[in-house]
């Protein structure tokens, strides 16, 4: 990668750097209280601000003016990437964990392609043999595990691992989706989001192209925001079943 930079002194990159920082930083907070729900308690949002603050920079180090996309949106994947790494790193899948979200996927499939329709929550806790608070909790559990990453869909970015909706932004999702060669992906994606039940795909729309939190989501539906999470890991449940069907 070029170094945008590179042509500057010292004293010129690092203030070109801070620069960056103070014109981005708004983004980053912004980023950092988006994805602050649930957090364990050895976090907090100074701790994901920073972890922001480091991707940011890494992009500018990585950053190629001969890419097919800008500063600003490649600064703005890669800080919400960091950000999410963070949280991730703090709530680890176990494999049991990872199991549990496999069989509630499946159920929900199963369900769903029986009765030609949406599955409900108590059609899956009956099918599973679970109560209705052991799904709502593995639900819950799905917003901090990657869903939908290149790499399931045969897509190999660099040895990175990317989840495909942090490609997504109401601002440059276009350019940053052409930039890593997903323009069939994004047309994938879109229709697979057209196609959940109308809630759910409301909840995408707001969180990811609206750019709403999980408590403003709440208000919108006059639910709590421990049910919109639950309806969020939902939505991302159904999307990885419906992706890995576009894959044939």
């Amino acid at each position: 990668m070029l170094d945008p930079y590179a042509a500057m002194g010292p004293s010129e990159h690092s203030d070109q750097k801070e620069e960056i920082v103070l014109r981005f930083l708004p983004r980053v907070k912004f980023y950092a209280h988006k994805y602050a729900f649930g957090l364990p308690p050895e976090l907090d949002v100074e701790d994901l601000v920073s972890a922001g603050i480091i991707g940011l920079l890494e992009a500018v180090n990585r950053f190629d003016p001969s890419m097919n996309t800008t500063l600003s949106t490649f600064a703005d994947f890669r800080i919400r990437g960091a950000i999410i790494d963070e949280v991730r790193s703090m709530q680890w899948a176990s494999k049991d964990v990872k199991k549990k979200i496999e069989d509630v996927r499946r159920a929900y499939d199963e369900i769903e392609k029986e009765k030609h329709g949406s599955a409900s929550d108590e059609e899956v806790a009956e099918k599973l043999n679970i109560s209705m608070g052991e799904l709502h909790k593995i639900l819950s559990t799905v917003n901090t595990v990657r869903m939908v990453r290149l790499e399931d869909l045969g897509i190999n970015r660099e040895g990175e691992s990317i989840d495909i909706l942090e490609c997504i932004s109401a601002e440059g999702s276009k350019d940053m989706l052409e930039e890593l060669g997903l323009k069939e992906l994004q047309s994938a994606l879109g229709k697979a989001i057209d196609e959940l039940p109308e809630k759910e795909r409301l909840i995408m729309t707001l969180y990811y192209y609206e750019e709403l939190n999980m408590k403003e989501i709440g208000k919108v539906l006059n639910v709590s925001e421990s049910r919109v999470c639950q309806l969020h890991g939902k939505a991302l449940i159904k999307l990885r079943g419906k992706m890995d069907e576009s894959r044939g």
